[in-house]
């Protein structure tokens, strides 16, 4: 396999990189007569995420050699991140990018043609594997929710970026809102009167944070226009 990349979009390739990075610590690459694959999947297979770069996206793109079976191989992402780093190098200085796969040597050759004739090569160890791929009907899920990017991007940009989960609920009128935890139900026996005063007092402190929304659930709204296409 070997492909080339030009211009803007070695950047475009590098952002798609650190959105797989934000998902999976691995990275299975796999190239097709249909375009070049990036593929990641969480530890707790509960998330799944795939670019796929059509061969038009590329200067020069052969999947395989003549008589040589496609490969497939995975790496680990932080290897592969080190390589696009930084976004704003990569559109100042990187001309092109050359990516190629030799299965004699066991490694991805990722080379870095930037400017005054400068060359930056990685050569990154891989391991074969299977082809990843998500099973699922989307005809099956009852709901579904479709945003703009940047809406939904606004809408978590309150939260500190150390938050471990955000709640996602549907309110009155397929009003989207999230929330930075979903509050419990009042506590039993004597404790419960305590325990609601203690839910509120950390409701009322993370409002505090400046998050939009409501206190003291520190939840947060998305517009009107971002409700999904079809009744919930």
């Amino acid at each position: 396999m070997k492909c080339l990349v030009t211009g803007s979009n070695v950047k475009v390739l590098g952002k798609a990189v650190h959105s797989l990075s934000r998902i999976g610590d691995e990275l299975y690459l796999e190239p097709l007569e249909d375009g070049l694959s990036l593929r990641t999947v969480n530890s707790s297979r509960s998330a799944y995420a795939c670019f796929l770069f059509a061969p038009l996206f590329f200067q020069q793109y052969q999947a395989a050699t003549p008589g040589q079976d496609q490969l497939r191989c995975k790496i680990l992402m932080k290897s592969f991140l080190s390589v696009f780093r930084s976004l704003a190098m990569l559109e100042k200085t990187v001309e092109k990018c050359c990516i190629s796969l030799n299965d004699r040597s066991s490694r991805l050759v990722v080379q870095l043609h930037c400017k005054y004739g400068v060359r930056k090569t990685h050569n990154l160890s891989f391991q074969d594997c299977e082809s990843l791929q998500a099973v699922f009907d989307p005809a099956l899920c009852p709901h579904v929710l479709r945003a703009p990017a940047r809406v939904l991007v606004e809408a978590v940009l309150p939260f500190p970026p150390a938050l471990a989960e955000v709640t996602l609920g549907i309110g009155h009128g397929r009003r989207v809102i999230l929330r930075s935890y979903q509050e419990e139900e009042a506590g039993e026996g004597t404790n419960g009167a305590w325990g609601r005063e203690q839910r509120r007092a950390r409701g009322v402190q993370r409002a505090e944070t400046g998050w939009w929304g409501q206190s003291p659930a520190s939840s947060c709204c998305c517009p009107p226009q971002t409700a999904p296409s079809k009744p919930w």
